[in-house]
C-alpha cells in the first residue's frame, strides 16, 4: 500500500525522509480510509489521506477529512504544512474545490 502511495507522489516531487503510517485508533476515529504522515527533504510535516473505494468522493467526505486532519495535528502536536489527498476514485468538483481552496493537494491515482 505504502510503495502504490510514495511512487506517484516521487514523480510529483515529493521525497521523504520519513514516512509512516497514522492510525486512526489514536484520535478515536473508525473511518475506513488510511493516514500517513512524514517530513520531506525541506523538513516540512506532511499528511497523507489514501482514500481507495468504488463510490464518488463529495464534499462532505471533504469536510470530515478536514476535521480530521486539524484532531491529527493536535495529537501530534506539530503544524502540518502540506495535506494531500490521495484519492483512487472519482471525485466531485466541489469536493476537489473545497479541498485545493483549504490548501490541500489533491491526487487522482
Amino acid at each position: 500500500m505504502m510503495k502504490s502511495i510514495l511512487t506517484p507522489l516521487q514523480r510529483k516531487g515529493y521525497i521523504f525522509k520519513r514516512f509512516e503510517p497514522f492510525p486512526l485508533k489514536l484520535v478515536g476515529s473508525k473511518k475506513r480510509i488510511s493516514v500517513f504522515h512524514g517530513i520531506d527533504m525541506q523538513n516540512r510535516y506532511f499528511l497523507v489521506f489514501a482514500v481507495k473505494r468504488r463510490s464518488r468522493v463529495l464534499s462532505k467526505d471533504a469536510k470530515e477529512w478536514m476535521e480530521l486532519g486539524s484532531l491529527i495535528q493536535s495529537h501530534l502536536g506539530y503544524p502540518v504544512l502540506v495535506n494531500i489527498a490521495f484519492v483512487d476514485a472519482p471525485v466531485c468538483s466541489k469536493a476537489k474545490e473545497l479541498l485545493e481552496s483549504e490548501g490541500w493537494k489533491v491526487v487522482t491515482g
